[in-house]
């Protein structure tokens, strides 16, 4: 009796360990596949600018003061797009810019679904075919808007522990990372942006009824003093003194993923976009 009770629980440990090993398989398979569809994603990019050109992102003419080539637009279904971007916005309208920090994995069209009834969660598990991915993509707050736009743009994204998607954000915790990687690029559909990072910190999703800072809920501000009290709260949370100056009218960017210091943790980089004309 004895013997086959350890004879069924060696079978189980095997049938347990066979399913781990199973899952493992297919967890780095589909992570190895997802990625070798977001190469292929980098490779619909086209370089394109038009010197000297007045036209703005938005398609009215301007003066060009900061000097640099403006980007060449194009006009798919009534929506003035970046012509870099055209093969792109074609294959899926959902597909509104695209992010990378120098250096590191974070590389990554970037959707938008605000018409979502959650935070614009549809490619949180779905590539950008929308087929089921673990890994799924960048996406940002279904509160958010590119084109008008508000005053912090705020993009989720997974930590994946394959080091993909968002996972490389938390090296931002490092001063030495964090001195050699002081801005990156997240290019819409609209224009190019380049953002200084203000702040990195760690903190928690809060129940609705709690009363303390809530990172992840600020989008638009009514005042300079609501703004500057937000930006007075990341600076204090951040785990770097960055140092970096921020006035009302900025516009900011976080990225934002999941954390695993308590429960529902979250690790966030904010930073804020670079003013062409200050160049």
């Amino acid at each position: 009796m004895k013997k086959s009770v350890i004879n069924i629980l060696m079978v189980i440990c095997l049938l347990v360990a066979l399913g781990c090993g199973g899952y493992l398989i297919y967890y780095y398979y589909t992570s190895h596949k997802s990625e070798s569809n977001i190469e292929d994603l980098r490779g619909m990019i086209t370089d394109s600018k038009v010197e000297g050109s007045t036209e703005n992102a938005s398609g009215v003419d301007d003066d060009n003061t900061s000097g640099k080539p403006e980007p060449e637009m194009v006009e798919i279904d009534g929506v003035k797009v970046q012509k870099k971007f055209e093969e792109l916005y074609r294959a899926n309208h959902d597909f509104v810019g695209w992010i990378k920090i120098d250096d590191t994995n974070v590389d990554y069209p970037v959707m938008y679904t605000p018409n979502d009834n959650e935070r614009g969660e549809h490619y949180i598990h779905l590539d950008f075919d929308e087929k089921y991915s673990a890994s799924g993509l960048p996406f940002i707050d279904r509160n958010c808007d590119l084109k008008l736009p508000t005053d912090n743009t705020i993009i989720y994204g997974h930590n994946m522990n394959s080091g993909k998607m968002f996972h490389d954000i938390l090296k931002y915790e490092n001063e030495d990372f964090y001195n050699s990687h002081k801005t990156f690029t997240f290019d819409t559909i609209y224009g190019d942006g380049e953002y200084e990072v203000v702040a990195m910190f760690y903190a928690q999703i809060l129940p609705d009824a709690s009363k303390d800072f809530k990172y992840y809920q600020f989008v638009n501000a009514g005042s300079n003093e609501e703004f500057m009290n937000y930006i007075d709260n990341i600076k204090s949370m951040s785990i770097i003194d960055t140092g970096v100056d921020v006035k009302f009218g900025d516009k900011l960017v976080t990225l934002s993923t999941c954390a695993y210091h308590v429960d529902d943790g979250r690790f966030a980089v904010i930073a804020k976009k670079i003013d062409d004309t200050m160049d």
